[in-house]
């Protein structure tokens, strides 16, 4: 479904130092195939420049008493048009469930914020054979009550949680009729089409080979986005 994005999901890797390097090096560039995700304490460091802005998580409620939580509100006041939900290290680190997932969806497509929504199996759900199974559950349960006519405005982002960090990548195979899998899930059920990102340990080592596999829509990069010369190195690639 047109041409393939890259988001770079910074985590809580950089420093404020860091940023700035960042900025010099790659703020200037302005495409919409390309999405920055930086630590919320520093999207203010990039209100000065062209590059489209997500958000590594937003709040569930639209405003309240949630301390340390950032609202969708907040969020659009530094242009912010995408949000990451369901990572699986929030689901990990932070025990979050689906039924938050549903809500925080529920509200960026209300505030017309585009989610990036995770799914992805764990190594033993993986060698059980078992990760269709997996994520179509996390597709159902996160997705059953969102109007049929909102799910194209979701990006499904497949990160397998093993190979998140890890250096390990499935092959250029699995992650096609993986990939092709969850397209199918969504056209049966809700009769829509979606972007479909890979994540996991994808850099640009293996970038080349990976943008090879038609059916994947973009990108979702972990910490090879820490390095703003290589990140725009793999953007070359994706766009060339």
């Amino acid at each position: 479904m047109g041409n393939k994005k890259i988001v770079a999901n910074q985590k809580m890797y950089m420093t404020r130092e860091d940023i700035g390097r960042f900025i010099n090096i790659i703020g200037s560039l302005s495409s919409d195939q390309f999405i920055v995700c930086p630590s919320s304490i520093y999207l203010n460091e990039f209100q000065d420049t062209n590059l489209h802005l997500g958000i590594q998580n937003i709040c569930p409620y639209e405003k309240g008493a949630y301390t340390g939580e950032i609202s969708i509100g907040q969020a659009k006041d530094y242009q912010v048009q995408y949000a990451i939900i369901g990572h699986s290290e929030r689901r990990s680190f932070f025990s979050e469930k689906n039924e938050m997932f549903q809500k925080k969806i529920e509200l960026c497509l209300k505030e017309e914020v585009t989610p990036i929504f995770c799914i992805g199996e764990t190594k033993e759900q993986y060698e059980m054979h078992k990760t269709n199974q997996v994520l179509k559950r996390q597709l159902f349960d996160v997705l059953k009550n969102i109007d049929s006519k909102q799910i194209s405005k979701i990006i499904i982002a497949y990160e397998p949680v093993w190979a998140i960090g890890t250096g390990l990548v499935p092959t250029e195979q699995e992650i096609d009729a993986i990939v092709v899998y969850i397209k199918q899930l969504i056209k049966q059920e809700w009769n829509q089409e979606v972007e479909v990102l890979y994540g996991g340990s994808v850099n640009y080592k293996n970038i080349q080979k990976l943008k090879t596999i038609s059916s994947i829509d973009g990108f979702l990069v972990g910490g090879a986005s820490k390095d703003a010369g290589e990140l725009l190195k793999m953007y070359e690639v994706v766009v060339s």
